[in-house]
């Protein structure tokens, strides 16, 4: 959303319009967004776009419970032939947990994973 050269910039962006649900993501996502920001468009930026993502009405950022982060570590660690990383992991257990049947975003890893990817 931020990075308006990203190819898939206008998908997102038509995706986060058109949609009033409220996305909910981990606390680790939100330091993985505020990393490649700060490396693809400067530091000032990653601040700015930051600030505003706690204090949308439409996103929640929460930090998932240890019996989450234990499920995680399992799925990571028994599945050594997927290139799923652990914060990977980490938001599968999480989507798991909260029973979301839809995820939001461009990682292939959520539809090899068999989660819908939205947008589609």
């Amino acid at each position: 959303m931020a990075d308006r050269r990203d190819p898939a910039h206008d998908r997102a962006k038509r995706f986060y319009d058109s949609h009033r649900q409220i996305l909910v993501m981990t606390d680790l996502i939100f330091a993985e967004t505020m990393s490649l920001l700060t490396k693809r468009l400067g530091k000032a930026t990653a601040i700015e776009f930051g600030r505003g993502m706690p204090e949308s009405s439409r996103l929640r950022i929460e930090e998932p419970a240890p019996r989450i982060k234990e499920r995680a570590w399992l799925l990571f660690t028994s599945q050594p032939d997927k290139d799923y990383d652990l914060v990977d992991c980490l938001s599968f257990a999480f989507v798991e947990a909260l029973k979301i049947l839809e995820v939001f975003g461009f990682d292939r890893h959520f539809a090899q994973y068999a989660f819908r990817v939205l947008p589609d």
